[in-house]
């Protein structure tokens, strides 16, 4: 019986030892070339890896592995300054010959500061408006999420750029779209608004969000008191140019009615 056990325990370690081996055998190092070795701060733990690039010299294959300071250091690879310590790429590093333990080779953490794709809306008015009033995409998506909608956040964009405003504006129409109460909004004619239709009212033609987003918007436009001024200047014209143009064909009229 104690035979019949010990020869069992020992087929079972010898089974454990074989499996062990071919487990071992099936981890294949990372062997190659350097191509590269670029210093970077972890973003999770902000210490200095090495990001190193490798050319397999069977399969032709380039692979980046992340490495710590202190792996890439037992390579050769880098070099850290005892007395600062500054780390530096190591001369010649590019170029050597490289076997490195999978089990060193750090896992890629994607950057938590990664720029999240921006929604095209929010990102078309933050560009039209961004150089004029200086909201930004933020500011923007802010008032969004918080429920606004892009047609009301366009229409208070075009009537801050109307009104020569500023970000400060740009909340103050909102904030009062919001609560109903306008009594601090000044429109371009100098009137204060009793409703957000009043607001819409005051905007010129065009100032709307399909002509941001169509790309026929022009945001050098003058603003609202400039071209009333303007229209003002131009129609005295307009009327003087005509009743000179009245006299002509008056002339005219008399000069046609003395011919036989």
């Amino acid at each position: 019986m104690k035979k019949l056990f010990t020869s069992t325990f020992l087929a079972v370690a010898l089974l454990a030892i074989s499996a062990g081996t071919a487990f071992a055998q099936e981890v294949t190092p990372i062997s190659g070339t350097v191509q590269s070795v670029v210093l970077e701060t972890d973003a999770t733990t902000g210490e200095t890896i090495a990001v190193v690039t490798v050319l397999d010299a069977v399969t032709g294959e380039t692979q980046i592995v992340n490495l710590s300071s202190a792996a890439a250091e037992s390579l050769g690879l880098i070099t850290t300054d005892p007395i600062t310590g500054e780390t530096t790429v190591t001369e010649g590093a590019v170029g050597l010959v490289v076997e490195i333990d999978p089990a060193t080779v750090l896992p890629v953490v994607e950057d938590p500061t990664t720029e999240e794709e921006q929604h095209p809306v929010g990102s078309a008015l933050s560009d039209f408006f961004s150089d004029l009033l200086g909201v930004d995409y933020e500011t923007i998506m802010t008032y969004h999420e918080d429920g606004v909608g892009f047609g009301v956040i366009t229409q208070a964009l075009w009537l801050t750029n109307n009104l020569d405003g500023s970000t400060e504006t740009f909340d103050a129409l909102l904030a009062a779209k919001q609560s109903g109460d306008y009594s601090a909004i000044l429109l371009a004619d100098g009137s204060t608004p009793d409703n957000w239709g009043d607001v819409v009212k005051s905007l010129k033609k065009g100032d709307n969000l399909g002509s941001v987003m169509s790309g026929k918007a022009d945001a050098g436009d003058e603003t609202a008191v400039e071209v009333d001024a303007a229209d003002t200047g131009n129609g005295n014209n307009g009327n003087g140019n005509g009743n000179k143009d009245k006299d002509k064909n008056k002339d005219k009229g008399n000069n046609g009615g003395g011919r036989p």
